[in-house]
C-alpha cells in the first residue's frame, strides 16, 4: 500500500527500524501501513477505485470570474 508521512514517524518491526519523514510517499506491507494510520502520520496515497464525478459540473459565481 502506497502511504504518503503527514508526520514524523518511526517504526519498529521485524525488518528493524524504519523513519519516515514528512512528504514522502512510501509502499509499505498492511502490516507497516496500520501502524503508520494507527498513528495518524499518513494518509492512503492509492486513489480510491470508486470515486465519482459530480453529476453537475460546479456554477461560476460572479467573484470566480474576478480573480
Amino acid at each position: 500500500m502506497k502511504i504518503l508521512i503527514t508526520r514524523p514517524v518511526v517504526i519498529a518491526g521485524d525488518g528493524g527500524v524504519r523513519s519516515f519523514v514528512p512528504g514522502l510517499t512510501v509502499e509499505v506491507d498492511a502490516a507497516t501501513a496500520e501502524q503508520i494510520l494507527a498513528q495518524q502520520a499518513g494518509i492512503a496515497a492509492e486513489p480510491v477505485a470508486n470515486t465519482e464525478a459530480p453529476a453537475t459540473p460546479r456554477r461560476r459565481k460572479p467573484a470566480d470570474a474576478e480573480t
